[in-house]
């Protein structure tokens, strides 16, 4: 077979494509060739075919086909099933998804409705502050006016605290 290939790629034997009925061609050698270029070369070939079973005949009834239905490659029937397989997979995919995508939605609802009646709940509940009155000076003193400013970020604090101390707390412009 390999030494066949070798003549067919080299052009040493007479070639034809024969067109198949999936829209494809065969590359063919002739056996003529095949057997000329073995007689240049010395070497002896069988031309009888190999022992196999006998070709059944097909009675001429079985090869005409029924109105209404068609041939087909096993190849594209395969491929055509391989792909109704991947659609309907898909399908089951979706509707899985469907069915999740539904179910977060009845919980998201679930939770807003539950969120609003603990807000009413708590509403309520909320204590007032107590207004100051003024006069009252003991009281205030003992309570910061203002929140304190938030801490600085400890890497600013080192770099301002290194530059204070080298004398370089001013940026070269």
């Amino acid at each position: 077979m390999e030494t066949l290939r070798k003549w067919a790629r080299r052009g040493t034997v007479p070639t034809y494509l024969q067109p198949t009925n999936i829209g494809t061609s065969l590359r063919l050698v002739d056996l003529e060739g095949v057997q000329a270029r073995a007689a240049e070369l010395g070497r002896d070939i069988q031309t009888d075919p190999a022992p196999g079973p006998e070709p059944v005949a097909i009675p001429a009834s079985a090869e005409t086909v029924p109105p209404g239905t068609m041939i087909v490659p096993v190849d594209a029937w395969n491929k055509m099933l391989s792909q109704l397989g991947n659609l309907h997979e898909a399908g089951q995919q979706l509707a899985a998804a469907r069915e999740r995508a539904a179910k977060a939605e009845t919980e998201a609802q679930f939770l807003r409705e539950r969120l609003a009646e603990i807000r009413k709940e708590s509403a309520p509940a909320e204590i007032t502050p107590p207004t100051e009155t003024p006069g009252t000076e003991e009281a205030t003193a003992d309570r910061p006016q203002s929140p304190p400013p938030p801490p600085e970020k400890v890497w600013r604090y080192l770099v301002r605290r290194v530059r204070a101390r080298t004398g370089r707390d001013r940026k070269p412009g």
